[in-house]
């Protein structure tokens, strides 16, 4: 594994974790159909949240949620779209982004709820 790849995934276990803290009910970690792939996907309170969790060592260029560019906004709407079709779901959906930066043994999490929306 990558040193990229073993940061993304400690970042996921750290964001799963942060969910399962503030009740949500964890459905999948890295659920993947063909080339689409989801993070986290959690319920609560009846709605879907398809998370997007962007981790890195060093926020020095720009907060890692700033990182995510438009395609990967489309790809993160297409992938949330087929889940909902595979499982057949009829509740809301949000896309929420988990940004954590790591400092050493430290690290701080964001937050940030439905963040992510189809436009018109």
């Amino acid at each position: 594994m990558t040193d990229k790849q073993i940061t993304g995934r400690a970042g996921e276990q750290i964001a799963a974790d942060y969910l399962r803290s503030n009740g949500f009910n964890i459905l999948h970690i890295n659920w993947q159909q063909g080339t689409k792939e989801l993070d986290i996907v959690a319920e609560k309170d009846n709605r879907l949240h398809v998370v997007e969790v962007r981790s890195l060592k060093s926020d020095f260029f720009m907060p890692p949620y700033q990182s995510i560019q438009k395609a990967k906004q489309r790809h993160l709407i297409a992938a949330a779209n087929a889940y909902v079709h595979r499982y057949n779901l009829t509740m809301e959906v949000q896309i929420d982004v988990i940004s954590i930066v790591f400092s050493g043994e430290k690290h701080t999490l964001e937050y940030l709820p439905n963040v992510i929306y189809p436009s018109l």
